[in-house]
């Protein structure tokens, strides 16, 4: 095959300019087509794309007389010279079609258009198909040659590149548009950044929400103190991390997931959504003021509502075998008064949890740590509830993993309280008539803790994310009548968690559920 002379050089290197000054794929090719038809002399060009859906090739770019009328056929792969080129991957100069098997007399038959000569290539990327460039009737009769083939295949490498580029960007900005659509209709404020912290894009709501952003995630926020440090949630491997913004200077509160994107080897930036949480902390504020105020002030009528029920109870019980001491009383008054004591005491504990709920989450009450036997924590649970499991017709088994649990540094009396609770709740929220209930060791990470199992109904996945929210409750339809208010749950999280740990649980419906905890061991 014959070398490329200087004037070829010179047309491919105008090629490649061309290529890199726009990415607008009709114009490329337009202007490739002309340099080719000059370079060969032909009287016609055209590029034929490959529609993957039909596969069919289609005329995208034609040059030369009637080009208009071409644009409008179609042809099947393996269809014609081209279709054949197509179906082989196989360049192909015909110098005289009307002898040729392959030649389809339907394009010129449609165009109006004489084809005495064609010089065809695939436009191949990557080993995938994009089309077919082709050129057609060598000016004064003459037949296409090797030397017009090889320059013409460099035209379709050029050709085959630019198209791939040109989908690629298209691609590409369609997902961006997509993507800022979705950004500046979304309710929240969101922002995307690279892992420098540089901000690359940002809604609208997110501008209103800060008052307008600076370059970097670094100094938009510089003004906030943020839980965890940004820097730490940059690090952490976890695809989501919650993050709490507190404004120093002023009472504004924002509450973000922060989202990492990831590519098969690397991350490439992070999605930040934010939402103003200001009311609902002013809200949380006042409700645990509320709370902590009511408890209080039931506190003091329910101490004379016992104690003074209590005193009568002891009274009728002294004078019981003395007639003559023996208060003139009926048995409905006597029941009367155990039910105003019995019932006093169900609202004190009920009043009592309001208050440990109001200073446990309030940071109030101190964590008193020390080494602690978890195995024996839990046979104090065990021995207290034991009565009570008795007459709720419970099967009680202790896995013997527990022996196994290693010292842990611990609050007792707050742990203890927080295994009782899943005891107490598995039993209570099981309507099967036989209730099994088996304690396990539980391994989570570099932690250590105890799950509670039990074969009750299970949690519908509807009330799943909100099993630790206070004042919760399952339904009655679902789970029989329990007393309480949906606090215990709430309470065991909090104290969980201000010793570092974490609580959770896994439910099948109609199954049962296991709820668990694990602390740090030290």
């Amino acid at each position: 095959m014959a070398e490329l002379g200087e004037g070829h050089l010179r047309l491919l290197l105008q090629a490649n300019r061309i290529l890199s000054s726009t990415l607008d794929l009709r114009d490329v090719l337009a202007k490739i087509m002309e340099l080719a038809m000059e370079i060969v002399t032909a009287e016609g060009s055209s590029v034929l794309l490959l529609d993957e859906q039909t596969n069919e090739l289609v005329f995208d770019v034609t040059l030369g007389e009637k080009s208009e009328k071409v644009n409008q056929v179609r042809l099947k792969v393996g269809e014609g010279i081209a279709g054949w080129v197509a179906g082989q991957k196989k360049s192909i100069i015909v110098n005289d079609v009307e002898n040729d098997p392959r030649w389809s007399k339907r394009i010129d038959t449609a165009a109006g258009f004489t084809t005495r000569s064609v010089m065809c290539c695939p436009l191949v990327f990557k080993g995938k198909l994009l089309g077919v460039l082709e050129v057609v009737n060598k000016q004064n009769g003459a037949g296409f040659t090797g030397s017009d083939m090889q320059i013409i295949e460099a035209f379709s490498a050029q050709a085959a590149i630019s198209i791939a580029t040109s989908r690629l960007f298209s691609d590409i900005t369609a997902e961006k548009d997509k993507m800022q659509l979705v950004f500046s209709e979304m309710v929240e404020a969101a922002i995307f950044f690279d892992t420098a912290g540089k901000i690359l894009f940002a809604n609208h709501y997110f501008s209103v929400l800060t008052g307008g952003y600076k370059n970097d995630i670094y100094s938009t926020f510089e003004n906030f103190s943020v839980t965890p440090p940004l820097k730490a949630a940059l690090s952490s491997p976890d695809k989501i991390t919650n993050l709490e913004f507190a404004h120093r200077e002023r009472k504004f509160f924002l509450s973000g997931k922060l989202g990492r994107v990831t590519n098969p080897t690397d991350t490439v930036g992070y999605i930040l959504l934010l939402r103003d949480v200001t009311d609902e902390k002013k809200t949380q504020h006042l409700k645990k003021d509320f709370l902590s105020l009511i408890s209080h002030k039931l506190k003091t009528p329910l101490v004379s509502i016992i104690g003074y029920s209590d005193l009568l109870l002891q009274k009728l019980s002294a004078g019981a075998g003395d007639a003559p001491m023996r208060p003139a009383m009926q048995p409905a008054d006597l029941h009367s008064i155990e039910t105003i004591n019995k019932q006093g005491q169900y609202l004190d504990s009920l009043v009592t949890k309001l208050l440990n709920f109001a200073m446990v989450e309030t940071g109030k009450v101190p964590i008193e740590k020390k080494p602690t036997e978890m195995a024996e924590l839990t046979d104090k649970v065990i021995n207290e509830l034991q009565a009570w499991l008795q007459q709720n017709g419970v099967i009680l088994s202790v896995d013997p993993t527990i022996r196994t649990l290693p010292v842990v540094n611990l609050d007792e009396i707050k742990i203890y309280s927080v295994l009782k609770n899943l005891i107490d709740n598995a039993v209570k929220f099981n309507d099967k008539p036989q209730k099994i209930v088996r304690i396990v060791r539980h391994d989570f990470a570099n932690m250590v803790g105890i799950a509670v199992e039990d074969n009750g109904e299970g949690i519908p996945p509807e009330y799943v994310p909100k099993v630790f929210q206070e004042f919760f409750q399952i339904e009655e339809s679902f789970t029989g009548q329990v007393k309480g208010m949906g606090l215990g749950l709430a309470i065991s999280k909090l104290i969980v968690e201000s010793h570092d740990g974490r609580i959770g649980f896994d439910t099948v419906p109609g199954k049962g559920s296991r709820f668990y905890f694990v602390l740090p061991v030290h």
